[in-house]
């Protein structure tokens, strides 16, 4: 039985959106600061995977599911970083409803990386048990180095609904691979067996593979102390990977939200402030209510697009090459510590504020050139690109429609286009030069050789006369 499609009681609800609860990955994300930095490709998907467990271990007490996000919600955040000085940004939206599909993005360029993901969230109903799978990935990558580590997510199982006690366990398995460095970590969470003693809860095991040849293996409790063995060493010599202690959870990176009431409509938070106040007031019967409120009219307005035959536009996320769901306003250029001061977010949209204005880099490689383009390269001939402020950049920008994809993604290559067309434009140039002066040499030389011709007759015709003339006379 699928719960997507199922009006959940209030009273197994956890009072926050899950666009809210996808950012508990983050809380640790001065692990992947520390990973950017480090040179060693081995110990970097070692942090890689520290950071990845760092997500689990914030959990509610007793079975509580979070909201399912209205299409067209959103959600933002930010964590401080005091060692960097820097900012680790976080931003979802429900792009679909059915089937319900969740993006979200997260940037720290200035400490070099940066995650964008979709998650497929389907529940399914087992009598005694439910299963929530999240399906889907998320990318990871480290900017300065061009590395991208793609991983998927293991599936929620409570266990106890009916006959108790409750527990949540993780289940499946898990790949987190770096296709440049050939680095891939293979995790398996497994459920507990009904025979086993309560100390078989949450346990893992994984390895960490160069190709074929596994190089580390690794086994414990994901919410508890994970520990790493050298396959390497004939000492076998163990390391502590992850352990989630107090020093650790005291280490968490502190949450900055927006009031809610300073919140869009269609921020999380205020959305579902009204259910969120019935559920901490233990109102179940206005929680019940206003989460009627909310759901009655996303279906309405499902019905009045079906009846006019359009479909949903995210705000801020856009498919991909892939069909996946990207951020639209996404940056991939390594920080550039001379023009880059800093980021910041305005309504979801992320930017980076720089001495000197500059196209951000949303890809690897040119993908397609959107409709427009002409008219940015036509701007750009006449007028330099350096000397316009980032605001008319944005604005130029943001002038095309939302649905023509890549526009600033190519405001960096538009420069280099121009510069190509004007180096064209100068060869085809010097090549017509270089025609006329062919042309004209050939002239000369045709017109030479008339002249010498001439010459030559006017030489011998006297001479051939003289002879004639001299052979009559002596005849």
């Amino acid at each position: 039985m699928d719960l997507s499609r199922v009006v959940l009681p209030t009273f197994i609800l956890e009072p926050r959106s899950f666009l809210d609860k996808l950012c508990d990955y983050h809380y640790h994300g001065d692990f992947l600061s520390r990973a950017a930095k480090m040179d060693d490709a081995l110990e970097r998907m070692k942090q890689v995977v520290r950071w990845y467990l760092s997500g689990f271990y914030k959990k509610p007490k007793g079975l509580k599911k979070p909201y399912n996000p209205i299409i067209g919600e959103w959600f933002r955040c930010m964590w401080p970083h005091q060692d960097t000085n820097s900012q680790t940004f976080f931003v979802a939206e429900q792009v679909s409803h059915h089937p319900p599909v969740s993006a979200f993005y997260v940037s720290n360029r200035k400490d070099g990386f940066c995650v964008n993901g979709s998650i497929l969230c389907k529940s399914k109903f087992y009598g005694n048990s439910t299963q929530i799978v999240l399906d889907g990935t998320a990318t990871l990558t480290f900017l300065e180095r061009g590395e991208e580590y793609t991983m998927n997510f293991p599936y929620v199982n409570c266990k106890g609904i009916l006959i108790p006690p409750i527990v949540v366990e993780l289940g499946g398995k898990v790949n987190i691979q770096c296709e440049k460095t050939g680095y891939k970590t293979e995790l398996d969470f497994k459920l507990k067996p009904f025979w086993r003693s309560s100390d078989h809860f949450n346990i893992m095991s994984g390895k960490i593979k160069m190709g074929k040849n596994t190089i580390m293996t690794c086994d414990g409790h994901w919410d508890g102390e994970v520990w790493l063995a050298d396959k390497k060493s004939s000492n076998a010599r163990l390391e502590l990977l992850w352990n989630p202690d107090q020093f650790v959870k005291a280490a968490r990176l502190q949450r900055n939200v927006i009031d809610p009431n300073s919140q869009h409509e269609f921020e999380s938070e205020r959305l579902w402030q009204r259910v969120t106040e019935a559920i901490r007031n233990d109102d179940q019967e206005g929680a019940t209510e206003e989460k009627a409120v909310l759901e009655d009219r996303q279906r309405q307005e499902g019905k009045e697009r079906k009846t006019t035959g359009q479909e949903w536009v995210p705000r801020l996320f856009e498919r991909g090459p892939d069909g996946g769901w990207v951020y639209m306003h996404r940056d991939l250029r390594p920080w550039d510590p001379h023009n880059d001061l800093f980021e910041y977010d305005i309504d979801g949209v992320i930017r980076t504020k720089t001495r000197c204005a500059v196209g951000p880099l949303r890809a690897p490689s040119i993908i397609n050139i959107p409709v427009g383009v002409e008219r940015m390269m036509s701007v750009s001939s006449h007028e330099s690109q350096q000397q316009r402020t980032e605001e008319e950049v944005i604005v130029e920008s943001e002038n095309f429609p939302a649905g023509r994809g890549l526009v600033k993604e190519v405001q960096k290559c538009t420069q280099q286009i121009v510069r190509l067309v004007k180096i064209e434009e100068e060869n085809s140039q010097k090549l017509s030069a270089i025609v006329n002066e062919l042309q004209r040499n050939k002239q000369s030389e045709h017109v030479g050789s008339k002249g010498i011709t001439r010459l030559i007759l006017f030489l011998v015709i006297p001479v051939v006369l003289a002879y004639f003339i001299s052979v009559l006379f002596l005849k």
